[in-house]
């Protein structure tokens, strides 16, 4: 079993994907493009951001906000922010594409522009990527090892961090594993927009009440992680932000290490090298 820094029996990290307008038109251009729909992704950069910046600030912890290349270039002042916050910002498409299919080449070529977008902001590199939609290709890991990335925080199927395989053989990528029931997509999504309709919204005391009874199984199994996954859009709404809040505020109370997603990886890499 993993064991987290100092004695701690689960490690925490508080993810944002800030999306704006490519989580409508990310997931079809056609049919969720509509105004409607993408002021909502406005929303998330003229709003939502600043909630959970201020909220991250008072609370004192760092979060990992994966950021479409898109996104950077339309809000950079925002990105900007989130960098001299301390926060880590990684790879998360361009235009936040959900295509199957694609060419190594094609994905290749859009890293590199993402890639140079956010270092003319920050001045730093990418280390983690999240794939829009969840959509990993057969060549993402080898991908990123080539890039120089060293985690992924896309699949669903662990509570602890692993290392993935190339061609059987265990590589230097970790993953981060999450799951819908701690995205506050599952919970807030809500589209009357075919195909995608949805109606009706949870209240956040539903979210919050979930994610607090998650925590205390996961602690209570020790070595896991819980990869919290919000998006500004939806958990910056002003009742939303308090539910948030309270959790945060549960975890900081609890035997936990909450940082961001490239701490947890490089510990996990230090320890398998170790």
């Amino acid at each position: 079993m993993l064991q987290w820094p100092d004695g701690k029996k689960i490690a925490v990290a508080f993810t944002f994907d800030f999306d704006a307008e490519t989580y409508w038109t990310g997931r079809d251009a056609q049919v969720l493009s509509a105004p409607g729909n993408t002021m909502r992704g406005e929303y998330g950069a003229k709003e939502g951001i600043y909630r959970v910046l201020d909220l991250l600030k008072e609370s004192q912890i760092k979060g990992t906000f994966f950021v479409p290349g898109w996104v950077a270039e339309k809000y950079a002042q925002q990105v900007a922010l989130i960098h001299a916050g301390g926060h880590e910002i990684g790879y998360h498409g361009y235009l936040h594409e959900q295509v199957r299919g694609i060419a190594k080449e094609e994905e290749a070529v859009r890293m590199a522009q993402c890639e140079e977008i956010m270092q003319s902001i920050t001045g730093r590199k990418m280390v983690g990527y999240r794939a829009p939609g969840g959509v990993m290709h057969p060549f993402t890991v080898e991908l990123l090892k080539e890039r120089n990335y060293f985690y992924s925080s896309s699949m669903k199927d662990a509570d602890s961090p692993y290392i993935h395989k190339i061609n059987g053989m265990e590589s230097d990528i970790v993953e981060l594993c999450s799951d819908q029931s701690l995205d506050d997509n599952t919970y807030f999504f809500f589209c009357l927009t075919a195909p995608y309709v949805r109606r009706g919204i949870n209240p956040p005391c539903v979210m919050l009440e979930c994610w607090q009874r998650d925590f205390a199984v996961l602690k209570e199994e020790g070595g896991r992680i819980m990869i919290i996954k919000c998006h500004p859009q939806l958990i910056g709404r002003p009742l939303r932000i308090e539910a948030l809040r309270e959790f945060i505020s549960f975890v900081l109370k609890e035997d936990a290490w909450v940082t961001t997603c490239e701490e947890i990886a490089r510990y996990v890499l230090a320890e398998k090298q170790g």
